[in-house]
């Protein structure tokens, strides 16, 4: 075999044993980011859809004041149910650490879900959660768990 056969060889042996490119944890924490500003907009918009849309079809949505959600269809129907009766919502996520691997990540954090209720008052939510999301392999990120619980809710002053 000539040199150059060798080398071709070492070089092709070297390529096929080498480890994939990692993605940065920068690159994975705006991904992180969009995702999290999709999840706002569908607030903003009471598109149930949309939010369901964001979770892996194997999702599981944890909530103590209701049963446990399993999939998209599901996350789907929890959410018309739930925002059916609320009007001017919004979402504000307040991200405390995020631990971030190449293929999942960790989130935590506090959230202010705000909304006019049925008799009209504006409220606010408060509440703290967890999530468990997944890289896609388009490199996009999903949710595949959601933990959260309230802390409380109180009536708020009426935007300006």
């Amino acid at each position: 075999m000539t040199q150059f056969g060798i080398l071709s060889l070492f070089g092709i042996a070297a390529f096929a044993c080498s480890q994939p490119r990692l993605p940065s944890a920068g690159n994975a924490g705006a991904g992180i980011d969009s995702l999290n500003a999709r999840i706002v907009n569908a607030y903003r918009t009471h598109d149930p859809r949309a939010y369901a849309a964001l979770y892996t079809d194997s999702a599981v949505f944890e909530w103590p004041a209701f049963n446990t959600v399993r999939g998209r269809a599901e996350l789907a129907a929890m959410a018309r149910s739930n925002w059916a009766a609320l009007r001017d919502m919004d979402l504000r996520l307040i991200v405390a650490t995020r631990r971030i691997a190449p293929d999942h990540a960790m989130e935590f954090g506090a959230f202010e879900q705000s909304f006019r209720d049925s008799s009209g008052k504006r409220m606010t939510e408060f509440g703290r959660y967890v999530t468990y999301v997944v890289r896609q392999p388009d490199g996009s990120w999903r949710m595949d768990r959601f933990f959260g619980f309230e802390d409380s809710t109180r009536q708020t002053s009426p935007r300006p």
